[in-house]
């Protein structure tokens, strides 16, 4: 099984790699240099379909690529955006772009695998839009710098917000497979905020701490993503900074923090779980490593690093 690597090209990265994963053993190969591509810092897997964001003179956007054939070029790009996006997210034949930067939610479309750009929406030059996720015919982008979720109907219509606290900064969210929640993870107070919704209302139903106030690391601390297991009974969070995988038990009182591990290196960016669960793979782009962590069905819990390498400026992953 290929996973990709997106990067920073700050210096020690030069695109795009990839590299192979066993899922019965978490063995990880030496990565390969799949495209050398400007800041291709987030990817997203379709099929055959690899999609990138790119970085040309000037301009920036997304890119496609087939995913079956390293070092060559892109069979199709699109650059609206000044600042390459942060966050990809195949839905149906649209391809769905965060923009940090520019605090941009832009809208691909992927017609014949040829791209173009069908919807910008700017959500404030200081928004800090950062992820998209849909569900029941709505899609939330998480603003992190504004504190809050902006809600949009399939025509990409506002139809509403969820406020969060002042200087919390939510950045990723999840919905659960098997009812109507969402769990959302703050970046700057290390939190997993859990909602129950209908259509465009959401109720909070709890609010966990990830890392304490008291923490030695703090301040000094940012958490980013988030995923469930395939079974949807655990959640999984990484911190930056603390460099720690935080693991959470869900019953129907809510998430149970049950364990918090190194996450083997540094700024643990992202992260996922395999097809079935066995294994996750963390990736840490401040020390350049991607880790492969065991994973027990049935207490959740993370074991003992089986496999390692090296990846330079790793920041999105996927299979």
């Amino acid at each position: 099984m290929h996973g990709y690597i997106g990067t920073y090209t700050t210096g020690r990265s030069q695109g795009i790699y990839r590299f192979t994963f066993d899922p019965d053993t978490g063995a990880l190969s030496e990565p390969i240099l799949f495209a050398a591509v400007r800041n291709p810092k987030c990817v997203a897997r379709k099929g055959s379909i690899l999609a990138s964001a790119i970085e040309l003179e000037g301009r920036a956007g997304v890119a496609l690529w087939d995913a079956r054939h390293p070092c060559t070029p892109p069979f199709s790009m699109c650059c609206p955006e000044k600042q390459t996006p942060c966050h990809l997210r195949f839905s149906g034949s649209s391809l769905l772009a965060a923009n940090y930067h520019e605090g941009l939610f832009t809208v691909y479309r992927t017609d014949s695998h040829n791209l173009s750009c069908a919807t910008q929406i700017a959500c404030g030059e200081k928004a800090g839009c950062h992820q998209s996720l849909g569900r029941r015919g709505f899609i939330l982008v998480p603003c992190l710098e504004q504190d809050q979720v902006r809600i949009f109907d399939r025509k990409f219509s506002p139809r509403g917000v969820i406020l969060f606290p002042a200087g919390s900064g939510p950045r990723h969210g999840i919905f659960h497979p098997k009812d109507r929640t969402l769990w959302m993870v703050t970046e700057r107070s290390h939190e997993l905020y859990h909602f129950n919704y209908a259509d465009t209302r959401y109720q909070l139903l709890q609010q966990v701490s990830i890392l304490p106030k008291d923490h030695p690391e703090y301040a000094a601390s940012t958490t980013a993503a988030i995923r469930l297991s395939p079974d949807g009974r655990f959640l999984y969070t990484s911190t930056r900074g603390a460099d720690i995988m935080s693991v959470f038990a869900l019953d129907a009182d809510g998430a149970h923090l049950i364990q918090q591990v190194p996450c083997g290196g540094k700024h643990p960016r992202d992260f996922i779980l395999s097809d079935d669960g066995r294994y996750v793979l963390v990736l840490c782009r401040d020390s350049d490593d991607l880790f492969s962590f065991p994973r027990d069905a049935e207490t959740g819990k993370l074991g003992e690093i089986v496999s390692h390498i090296h990846v330079p400026e790793g920041s999105s992953i996927c299979l």
